[in-house]
């Protein structure tokens, strides 16, 4: 044998060979690619975390501005938007404009200011600069028309928007304290900032999609809330991923509305969430 066969045999791999590197790499990709999954979802929750901090601190100016954070009585028209002479006003219905200029969104639940909030702090003109940060990472971006809105179960209109707002800041403390009090007018008013005992404990705000996590990673729905680290904002303006199961159980507040964590916390802005 020559010494160049010699040495092309020695430069080759054996089948086995082979097979042994096919095996390693195989498994430093199974490790890989979960920690790369897992880097990629904890990008997207800083994103997100950002996003509800941003819409956070519209309502930290909303409510110095206004003397409360954002709220809409029954019947009132929004500043600005014109409905026209041939326009009857109805006493229990909360109104709102929708983007584009012209759409009209009027609903007797009070307690649709959850996902409504976004015509009272923002004018319609600005919404295509801040929609990317009122919807969760990984959502479609596109504006929705009114073409794009659904009104059943399946399809709501308020799933155009991810972060949601706490109904304990749209009503007196009295209004969850447990008590029948129906829909009385003077508990449904906005909330002041010195009203908040517990800011620090107490959610105004968080991504109710978390549309990043998907896959293996989707979390499961229970009693409205996503089992899962979830981006929040709270009342002394600190954002962080708290599991909303976590929160503290919530008392019944109102016939229209399924009582759940985080909208119904006993004592509203007087009680903690956390």
């Amino acid at each position: 044998m020559s010494v160049v066969e010699r040495n092309r045999i020695r430069g080759g791999f054996s089948l086995i060979e082979l097979l042994v590197v096919i095996g390693v790499v195989g498994i430093l990709i199974a490790i890989i690619l979960p920690a790369l999954g897992k880097a990629r979802a904890s990008a997207y929750q800083t994103v997100a975390l950002s996003n509800v901090r941003s819409v956070g601190t519209q309502f930290v100016g909303y409510e110095a501005d206004h003397g409360k954070y954002p709220q809409q009585d029954l019947g009132e028209i929004p500043a600005g938007l014109d409905l026209g002479p041939s326009y009857e006003p109805r006493g229990d219905e909360v109104i709102i404009p929708w983007y584009p200029r012209g759409i009209v969104i009027a609903t007797t639940d009070y307690f649709e200011h959850r996902w409504m909030w976004p015509a009272m702090v923002t004018p319609l003109d600005d919404w295509p600069e801040h929609w990317e940060t009122w919807i969760s990472p990984r959502k479609d971006e596109a504006l929705p028309e009114l073409d794009d809105f659904g009104f059943d179960q399946e399809d709501r209109v308020q799933d155009v928007i991810s972060i949601v707002y706490s109904n304990s800041f749209v009503a007196d403390p009295r209004h969850f304290d447990g008590e029948d009090h129906g829909d009385e007018p003077q508990l449904l008013r906005g909330v002041r900032a010195h009203e908040v005992r517990y800011a620090s404990d107490k959610v105004m705000l968080w991504d109710d999609d978390l549309s990043y996590l998907v896959g293996r990673n989707t979390p499961e729905r229970v009693d409205g809330l996503l089992d899962a680290p979830t981006p929040m904002f709270f009342g002394d303006g600190h954002g962080a991923a708290m599991n909303p199961l976590d929160a503290s159980e919530p008392v019944m507040y109102t016939n229209s509305v399924p009582t759940q964590k985080l909208h119904g916390t006993k004592d509203g802005v007087h009680g903690r969430d956390f």
